[in-house]
């Protein structure tokens, strides 16, 4: 359950046609059918489950977002109140709807680049930005009761440890599906660079592109900037322009917004 039985301050009542029609009209947006959805069984709530991981350090937390809340369909707290928020912390695009509000730290709705919109983590102090999830239904899907934060300093890793990595990351390749590929990778992502670059080409020419889409949450982070060292530019140039001619729309959509990215860095 994402949220108490009892109701909260960030309820806003009950869901009509009506309301749904008005705030959606003074969005200028099409709200997701999984977010309407869920705010007819509790229209904005405190979440339950507060977390969403990430490969991006932040101000949070190095492998994590936290998410108090989601604002239902209404004001004072909710949805109607992204004019007021926007104008307060600088946040220019009318196409970006926000859903849960800690300044200077946001979970919104981005609707900048397609209807169907991803759901990203904005620092507005650190100007900072961080794709969660693609749609909103995965991004609910994502949400977790407890995150451990891993420590910051990179591990020392023996050489029996380097090795049993790199054979769980071959066997997991070979026979793994998307999510648990995805989730080896997470773990690989605490380890070392030459671990990280050995499954990041791993993954590339994977055949699924369920794990080249996985795979591109972590490079369009590289585009922008952030996992210095890790991938350098040269080769993360040849994998976004390869994953940008994929038959897989979403993952073709990723890679030229990440090659987009990139051409506002270099």
């Amino acid at each position: 359950m994402l949220y108490e039985k009892e109701k909260d301050a960030y309820y806003k009542g009950e869901v009509t046609d009506e309301l749904v029609t008005a705030v959606q009209n003074e969005l200028g947006v099409v709200l997701p059918d999984a977010y309407l959805q869920l705010m007819r069984e509790r229209n904005g709530f405190a979440l339950k489950k507060k977390y969403f991981p990430t490969s991006v350090p932040n101000s949070w937390a190095n492998n994590s977002v936290c998410v108090d809340h989601l604002l239902g369909l209404g004001a004072e707290p909710g949805l109607l109140d992204n004019d007021y928020l926007r104008r307060e912390w600088g946040i220019r695009s009318k196409k970006v709807i926000i859903l849960s509000a800690e300044p200077p730290l946001f979970i919104c709705l981005d609707y900048r680049r397609k209807k169907q919109p991803a759901v990203v983590f904005i620092d507005v102090d650190e100007k900072k930005e961080i794709l969660l999830a693609p749609d909103f239904a995965s991004f609910i899907d994502g949400l977790q009761d407890e995150i451990e934060e891993r420590p910051e300093t990179e591990d020392t890793l023996s050489q029996e440890q380097i090795s049993e990595f790199y054979l769980k990351i071959d066997q997991m390749i070979e026979k793994g599906k998307p999510g648990e590929i995805d989730r080896l990778f997470t773990k690989v992502l605490s380890t070392n660079h030459e671990l990280i670059r050995y499954m990041v080409r791993k993954m590339k020419v994977h055949a699924l592109s369920k794990v080249h889409f996985n795979l591109l949450l972590f490079l369009v982070c590289c585009s922008q900037g952030d996992n210095k060292g890790i991938i350098e530019d040269g080769e993360l140039r040849e994998m976004l322009d390869e994953f940008s001619l994929s038959k897989n729309r979403d993952v073709r959509d990723m890679a030229l917004y990440s090659l987009n990215e990139m051409k506002k860095r270099v």
